[in-house]
């Protein structure tokens, strides 16, 4: 899965980078991008028009009455999105780029889990996540989204048996497709080659979402 993540790139170089026209919305610096907040997204609109826009981390596919909790989950199975409802919706018309320079993952037995910081081995550069995203959000006035996961590359497996679903640049134009098919689609999300990626331990600080500095980023001397 992916529940945390860092964005610290300038929104010129990411838009410059994701190939956007228009952006809606700015944001500071993230080091510790958790589940409600709220980050930026490239998705194409009616007129074709490929933007990035600030959306809420936690996808509403219905907006539930008022007595129900929402159901938010900030990740997509690969493997479920032809298979539900709410998914195959999102797939065929909803479909995103989430750009972040890395994300953390937990390796251990609970208690004693210790935080990896996985990134580009050409350390600056981007990674884009594929998601998707819906038009309900529980924060008026926002749009709301979803990471797509898939099964780990030899890198990840010994740390989770999951992963983001990373494109590469040559990629973005099919995903944003509104004409894209499905096959097609599904058989983009395949684990991130091997050698693409790199990884270290850092502090557990990042488990609390207060924290947010570039120091969560750094290799610990803790363990």
């Amino acid at each position: 899965m992916c529940g945390r993540y860092a964005l610290f790139k300038l929104m010129d170089e990411i838009d410059h980078f994701l190939g956007v026209l228009e952006r809606r919305g700015e944001i500071t610096p993230n080091y510790n991008v958790a589940p409600t907040h709220t980050m930026p997204v490239a998705f194409v609109d009616v007129e074709g028009k490929r933007i990035t826009e600030t959306m809420h981390w936690g996808y509403m596919g219905w907006k539930p009455k008022e007595v129900q909790k929402p159901f938010l989950p900030i990740n997509t199975r690969d493997d479920s999105l032809t298979k539900k409802p709410m998914w195959r919706r999102a797939i065929q018309s909803k479909r995103c780029l989430i750009p972040m320079n890395g994300f953390y993952e937990w390796q251990g037995t609970k208690g004693k889990k210790t935080p990896h910081y996985i990134y580009p081995k050409n350390d600056g550069e981007l990674l884009v996540a594929a998601g998707i995203y819906s038009d309900l959000s529980p924060i008026d006035g926002t749009k709301s989204y979803s990471v797509i996961t898939t099964s780990p590359n030899s890198l990840m497996e010994p740390i989770h048996d999951r992963m983001p679903a990373f494109l590469h640049p040559s990629e973005f134009e099919d995903w944003l497709n509104p004409e894209q098919s499905i096959d097609l689609l599904v058989d983009m999300l395949q684990p991130y080659p091997d050698d693409a990626l790199t990884q270290h331990i850092v502090s557990k600080a990042v488990g609390n979402v207060r924290n947010n500095n570039a120091n969560l980023i750094e290799p610990s001397t803790l363990f």
